[in-house]
């Protein structure tokens, strides 16, 4: 008994997580958990967004709202920080995919969006 409410004590305060920085755009690193690949097409550029965190409950649902947002508006950003404007992105061209990784408890995204130039 004396070893379970430590271990019960330790699962209890790594469940506890913060939410991300969202006061500053994602290039500035808001968000620790989202790595970006920025690469140019002949008509724009793409982003590649790789994104994970802890979740004790699953919540994949969650999960890709929140990989579809920050992978649309790194876009946006990436355009704005260029000076240029792109075309509207819509919803249906963002491929993704998730995963879940149960012995860290880490649910994964990737996220995939072309940007246009107007």
């Amino acid at each position: 008994m004396k070893k379970i409410i430590p271990l019960l004590c330790l699962a209890l305060l790594a469940a506890c997580t913060k939410p991300a920085d969202v006061s500053r755009p994602l290039t500035a690193g808001g968000d620790k958990n989202a790595k970006f690949t920025i690469k140019e097409t002949a008509s724009g550029f793409t982003v590649d967004l790789r994104y994970s965190r802890y979740q004790f409950v699953p919540e994949a649902g969650a999960l890709i709202a929140a990989c579809k947002s920050i992978a649309t508006t790194r876009a946006y950003e990436e355009a704005k920080q260029r000076g240029r404007e792109i075309q509207p992105i819509n919803e249906q061209t963002l491929r993704v995919s998730t995963g879940r990784n149960i012995i860290n408890a880490r649910t994964a995204c990737r996220a995939f969006v072309e940007a246009v130039w107007k």
